[in-house]
């Protein structure tokens, strides 16, 4: 698979990619971390983040060995920082497959996701929903707020901290659960 449609925002290969290499990829995960939820979690967070940065991210061998290398990076850093400590949200979420979410549930998720990009700061808050509502790139934000494309990078890399941050708790629940609803909204 090539990465140049995702690169350019194509949310069906993403998809496609993302559900072919998805449940291997957690496989693999384990070897490393022995935990199943701190492997979906690493996972996941993979996935959300090259596409959030899709634009910037330059993918030189082949798609797959790049998404193994970089969830190997991401478990021996795991396993480094955290030890293999288990997530905090384990009793929670045990049991509970994703595929047995009730729409009450994703609605709950959106309206806590949306609630906390209400409560980003004014700019930040206006760059992120022009690049997540709109499908603005970065350029083109600029362009629109009289800011630089800097700017832009910066306070979209905050925006999704705070947002990891407030939202921590649904990461173990699948944080690209909501992210495809919301994206596909």
């Amino acid at each position: 698979m090539d990465f140049a449609p995702i690169a350019a925002g194509d949310r069906n290969a993403f998809e496609v990619l993302f559900r072919s290499h998805y449940r291997p990829l957690c496989a693999f995960a384990m070897q490393y971390v022995k935990d199943g939820d701190k492997a979906e979690d690493l996972v996941q967070d993979l996935f959300f983040r090259l596409w959030m940065d899709r634009e910037k991210t330059k993918v030189t061998t082949s798609l797959k060995a790049y998404l193994f290398q970089a969830v190997r990076n991401r478990c021996l850093n795991a396993v480094k920082v955290q030890g293999r400590v288990r997530s905090l949200n384990e009793e929670a979420d045990d049991g509970i497959a994703q595929d047995e979410r009730t729409e009450d549930e994703h609605t709950e998720r959106a309206a806590r996701v949306n609630a906390a990009i209400e409560q980003l700061p004014e700019e930040r808050r206006k760059v992120f929903k022009l690049s997540r509502h709109e499908g603005l790139k970065y350029q083109e934000i600029a362009e629109r707020l009289g800011i630089s494309v800097k700017t832009v990078e910066n306070q979209m890399g905050k925006a999704l901290k705070t947002l990891r941050e407030e939202l921590a708790d649904l990461m173990p629940v699948t944080i690209l659960g909501w992210l495809w609803w919301w994206l596909n909204k």
